[in-house]
């Protein structure tokens, strides 16, 4: 497996490299660390704006070689660069040149705003990058329960078999979770027709929930041999908000999603409900999306 690990020095980026340490990662995997630099653009050079860069990317090398000396443990081959450009455009780039199986980066970098879980970078490089991609929030853990979001979407199996391709533990706590939407009718139906109205979308919802009960079903199937600890459910409520509750309540050490569900347009590479995750989930975020075959 080819992980590409993007750092800036910040606390977050440094929650992200332990949390990678401890990451069960297949035999032989290559990480790539990166940091890019953005400078402003000068009419001209002089020398005190050519020492300023020259700090600036003294500053970054020290990041990469610290990041490599924290993950140098685990034995695999491991590369640093540091490039120059706007960190989401040159994360973005390097994953598809360097052919990444998953990116790794921190939720928010050195600009960060304290208000929000998210940044900009993170947030840019989940919707653009073309392979899975971890975002780091909240303190590294190792990692011992795990929440997937399932909708029996292509993307939502693609996210369960790509962490399955990870050597877990077999004793790693899984929970499936499949979120039925309520149906809402129109408060303006007439009186006379509300409780049938209501009778039938009950009906509607319980065949959604049905359909989902066999989505985990098969999901469960494909666990088998690998994972002992395996529970699901099929709450109602709003996906995203479901699923980020349900990790806060279960103390989940990860949460992983598919980019898009099954109302996803093929010309985006994020879903609504997996950024909403990603912007809202406390804890690590796993999104997972198909190669772009671009």
């Amino acid at each position: 497996m080819r992980i590409l690990l993007a750092t800036d020095g910040s606390r977050d980026a440094a929650a992200a490299t332990a949390f990678l340490r401890e990451l069960p990662l297949p035999a032989f995997s290559k990480i790539l660390i990166v940091t890019a630099v953005s400078f402003p653009t000068f009419a001209f050079e002089p020398p005190p704006v050519r020492e300023f860069k020259g700090s600036v990317l003294e500053d970054a090398r020290r990041v990469v070689d610290e990041a490599r000396a924290t993950l140098a443990p685990r034995g695999f081959d491991i590369e640093t660069d540091v490039v120059i450009g706007k960190p989401q455009h040159e994360i973005s780039r390097i994953a598809g040149e360097w052919n990444a199986d998953l990116v790794v980066l921190g939720a928010r970098g050195l600009g960060r705003i304290r208000l929000f879980l998210l940044g900009s970078v993170s947030l840019a490089v989940a919707r653009h990058v073309s392979c899975p991609v971890l975002v780091v929030k909240g303190l590294p853990r190792k990692l011992g329960s795990i929440l997937v979001g399932m909708d029996g979407s292509e993307d939502s199996f693609q996210a369960l078999r790509f962490l399955l391709s990870l050597p877990l533990a077999r004793q790693t706590k899984l929970r499936l979770l499949s979120v039925v939407e309520p149906i809402r009718y129109p408060t303006s139906a007439p009186g006379a027709v509300r409780a049938h109205l209501a009778r039938m979308l009950k009906e509607i919802e319980n065949e959604r929930r049905g359909e989902l009960e066999k989505v985990l079903e098969k999901a469960t199937a494909e666990l088998e041999g690998s994972l002992t600890r395996v529970t699901r459910s099929t709450p109602t409520g709003n996906p995203a908000d479901v699923i980020v509750a349900a990790a806060t309540a279960h103390d989940a050490d990860l949460v992983v999603v598919g980019a898009r569900g099954l109302g996803g347009m093929t010309r985006l590479l994020l879903g609504s409900v997996s950024e909403k995750v990603l912007g809202y989930a406390r804890c690590p975020v796993l999104i997972v999306k198909e190669r772009s075959q671009d």
